[in-house]
């Protein structure tokens, strides 16, 4: 077996430049984040992780001032806007031809072109080229050309093409694109080291047995490699490392051929090369052994009948010895996703064939498609359907797999007690649906503590469930979300009678409200907070000042363990209005209140929330008066004189005829200002008799 390496291979110019990048932040001590995998390839990246580079998705994730090292396949403007705004420090390792695709897609989207990115849709490359472009409303991304003919009829079109495209596929789409706007302008940012390499891969493997593909299965460069050298009918294999090797695939091979994608570093490369030749080694130890065994010396040729059996039945048991153990059906195995197409999904098993999910077998949910349940490089788990033929074609269920697995997870639940997070799928009669790996039911009067009333709310959203009924038999299962909010309100509940004491701060819940007050959660324990206890000012009513469902905090203010009542205060978390009371209100100064109260011995008067003052009876007129109504009404605004303030008992002393009398002194003095020629002594006398003849009708 003769082994043949592809050339180009390994690490493209963009690939070693933006790694050149993160390997010397890194030597410089530097505490480094990478914008994404720094390269498609799983055991370079954790040889990365090891040395320090963390791998972030979210630069809201890292702490400001860091370095940040963005990839080959580069990012849209957003990213570099945000790491502005966060001070970050960015090490651009973008591949220039990327820059390039995405410097063309600004330009036409400036010009007023639709901009067409033909490409792998989800690829970090093609996301960031389609940022560029002006995103949705600007941009289409399209994969092939039935893409390309669903386009609608734009006036104009630019194309620009993912660097790692195979230039036959552009060209379809760009032909495709052609024939439904009259004017496009195509942009060719195809790398020409992908294109060498494409081409080098496909001559090899025209000439090869066996073509191994060494790169990630993630990497969109690798599988367009792999996709080459299978189109060729070469049986091609695709693996990420050395122990990915099968020795069988060489079996009878006599020129091994080898491409690595351009995320791959030289040191895998190596490795598979030196296992390669390992596997060879032991191909020819084995051919040696066999072709001796098959010609023994002339004086054994006449051997018994058991002897020859016995050697084949040696050389049996070597052949088995590097076979892979017989699959079983009904079983559970796990797999690698190797390829994903509308028909099937073909899994990497370890086993001398690759098994297949026909599309029906892929997902539980009607109507999905296989690309959108898995991606290449999954590891997923399979049931083994059947092995049929002499071919050991394998058919595989991912749907059935998830089923047997969901069960166990539930019968472990339900044991255990574990609780579950799972989503709302329905809405149904009596309750809700909601997927826990199959789909359960939950009644309504287990979805809250208390009665709803429109269920279709939780349709959408992630409800912390526990199995309370299951039946594998009868395909039923049963949950409460109930049972969790119970247990945790019961916990809370305990938690705050042994924590609680008179004077604390506690953050509760407005749960209702009565005409005497308001009652609030403060963690499973419900405490009344009395309409006094609302405001340092008058207060009619509670839902004046609270609402139900508000958030707020209250201070404790007595604690009855034994009959398990609360007395909460809400106004003594606010500032008192008595405090600096002698500092805004001042002996002899006229101030505007309104009557709150009458009492038998005077009125008293609402000077600013939570402070009051007293008109004694015989402060409201200079005539006798028998009872405040009187001369004042609840609700009056009045201007009133204030006599004495005393902080300390709270009271302050009003007088409503001295301010009256103030107010007649001020309006003497305005007459006596007038131009005397024109005021007569008549005039002002006059005047003051009549008003006094008003004030004194409104008084009676």
């Amino acid at each position: 077996m003769r082994i043949r390496i592809a050339r180009p291979t390994g690490f493209c110019f963009g690939v070693r430049r933006a790694v050149r990048k993160l390997e010397e932040a890194l030597e410089r001590g530097e505490e480094v984040w990478t914008y994404g995998p720094i390269i498609h390839n799983p055991r370079a990246v954790e040889r990365f992780a090891a040395r320090g580079a963390k791998e972030v998705s979210d630069l809201d994730e890292v702490p400001p001032g860091s370095v940040v090292v963005i990839r080959s396949h580069g990012v849209g403007p957003e990213v570099y806007e945000r790491a502005r705004e966060l001070n970050l420090t960015l090490i651009d390792g973008t591949c220039p031809w990327v820059r390039a695709a995405q410097r063309h897609a600004s330009r036409f989207k400036e010009a007023g072109y639709h901009v067409v990115v033909i490409g792998q849709k989800g690829h970090p490359e093609v996301e960031g080229i389609f940022s560029w472009a002006g995103g949705e409303r600007t941009a289409t991304v399209v994969a092939d050309e039935d893409e390309a003919r669903r386009l609608p009829a734009y006036d104009r079109i630019g194309v620009v093409v993912q660097t790692t495209q195979r230039p036959e596929v552009a060209e379809r789409v760009i032909e495709a694109i052609r024939a439904r706007c009259p004017h496009v302008e195509v942009r060719n940012t195809i790398c020409d080291a992908t294109a060498e390499r494409q081409e080098a891969a496909r001559r090899l493997a025209t000439t090869a047995d066996v073509m191994v593909v060494v790169g990630g299965r993630n990497s969109s460069n690798t599988r367009k490699l792999y996709q080459i050298c299978e189109g060729t009918g070469t049986r091609s294999y695709l693996v990420e490392g050395p122990e990915e090797l099968r020795p069988e695939w060489f079996g009878g091979a006599e020129e091994v051929g080898l491409v690595a994608g351009a995320s791959t570093p030289d040191w895998i490369i190596k490795e598979v090369v030196r296992k390669m030749e390992e596997i060879k080694e032991t191909q020819e130890e084995l051919k040696e052994q066999k072709e001796q065994e098959a010609a023994p010396a002339s004086e054994e040729a006449e051997g018994s009948v058991a002897a020859g059996e016995e050697l084949e039945e040696e050389s049996m048991q070597d052949t088995e010895a590097i076979d892979f153990t017989p699959l079983k059906e009904g079983s559970i195995i796990k797999g690698r996703v190797i390829s994903v197409s509308r028909d099937n999904v073909l899994v990497d098993i370890g086993y001398k064939t690759d098994g297949v999910i026909p599309a029906w077998e892929v997902s539980r949910e009607e109507g999905k498609s296989p690309d959108e349940v898995v991606n290449v490089g999954d590891e997923i788990d399979v049931y083994v359907l059947a092995v049929d033929g002499p071919e050991g074609i394998v058919r595989l269920s991912k749907r059935r797999a998830d089923e047997v697995l969901a069960w166990e997870q539930l019968e472990e639940a339900y044991e255990t007690g574990r609780l579950i997070e799972a989503p709302v799928v329905e809405e149904v009669k009596g309750g809700l649906m909601v997927d826990v790996g199959l789909r359960g039911f939950m009644p309504a009067s287990h979805v809250e503590r208390g009665y709803v009333s429109d269920l279709s709310q939780y349709v959408g959203k992630n409800v912390r469930v526990k199995v309370i009924e299951l039946d594998r038999h009868k395909n039923r299962i049963i949950l409460s979300q109930k049972v969790v909010l119970e247990e945790e309100y019961e916990k809370k509940r305990q938690e705050t009678w042994a924590t609680i004491e008179e004077g604390q701060i506690r953050h509760g819940v407005v749960k209702s409200i009565t005409d005497f007050g308001a009652f609030v959660d403060i963690g499973g324990v419900d405490g009344l907070l009395h309409v006094s206890e609302l405001s340092w000012g008058r207060v009619e009513h509670p839902s004046d000042v609270v609402h139900e469902g508000q958030e707020l905090d209250v201070m404790v203010l007595r604690v009855d363990r034994e009959r398990e009542r609360i007395s909460l205060g809400l106004k003594q978390t606010l500032p008192d209005p008595w405090v600096d009371v002698e500092k805004k209100y001042h002996e002899g100064e006229i101030v505007e209140g309104k009557v709150v109260r009458l009492v038998g011995f005077g009125a008293f008067v609402e000077l600013e929330p939570g402070v009051e003052g007293l008109i004694h009876i015989s402060q409201l007129a200079r005539r006798r008066v028998a009872t405040p109504d009187e001369v004042v009404s609840e609700g009056q605004t009045v201007k009133v004189k204030i006599l004495k303030v005393n902080a300390e008992q709270r009271r302050i002393s009003l007088s409503l005829k001295d301010a009256q009398q103030e107010e007649e002194k001020k309006q003497m003095k305005e007459y006596m200002s007038r131009d005397p020629e024109r005021v007569t002594l008549g005039d002002m006398f006059g005047d003051l008799l009549e008003e006094t003849r008003e004030r004194l009708n409104s008084e009676e």
